[in-house]
């Protein structure tokens, strides 16, 4: 069973789709780095997993 488990998310800033259809699970253990330009959606995603931004749609579940 994953640690972290990110399934088909979606974040907005307002029409703006930040982050889009992202998925992936980590396991116990691992690392995950996450890579990209600035504006890229990286804080967005982060913060959306930590519950302090709403998400449009998706899903993500710890432990």
């Amino acid at each position: 069973m994953s640690l972290l488990s990110v399934e088909d998310l979606v974040v907005r800033h307002g029409l703006l789709q930040a982050v889009r259809g992202v998925s992936f699970d980590v396991e116990r253990g691992e690392t995950l780095a996450l890579v990209g330009a600035n504006g890229a959606g990286k804080t967005t995603l982060l913060r959306a997993i930590a519950g302090a931004h709403p998400q449009a749609s998706g899903r993500v579940r710890f432990d």
